[in-house]
């Protein structure tokens, strides 16, 4: 739900990057925003094990910023924490039903960027 529109916004970013259509911040700039980074990470209480978490919506979203890729609509966001919230509760069975769903997929399927069903 929510992987692929973060990875395209990266791989857009990076393409930018190779292209020369945008440059790296400096050394030092990097390091403060690094730096950064894992201080409010600590201040908002998340472990260090978390730092790669993909489903980060704040992360996505920033990235979307440095390329002007759209941020992740609303129903990406409740839906990923409904999947979320669902495998925690029932691992074996969370995939079957999509009964909870309903109302944001509907949402999902008018979305110009809803792309996993086929043409």
């Amino acid at each position: 739900v929510i992987g692929f529109p973060c990875l395209e916004s990266q791989a857009t970013w990076v393409a930018q990057l190779l292209s020369g259509k945008r440059k790296l911040p400096s050394q030092d700039e990097m390091m403060e925003s690094i730096k950064d980074f894992y201080i409010s990470r600590d201040a908002a209480g998340i472990p260090k094990r978390h730092t790669h978490e993909i489903s980060d919506f704040e992360y996505c979203d920033r990235y979307a910023d440095y390329t002007e890729f759209p941020h992740l609509e609303e129903w990406r966001k409740k839906l990923t924490l409904s999947a979320r919230i669902n495998s925690f509760a029932n691992l074996e069975t969370f995939r079957d039903s999509c009964d909870d769903d309903y109302e944001m997929l509907q949402v999902a399927y008018q979305s110009p960027h809803f792309t996993q069903i086929g043409s």
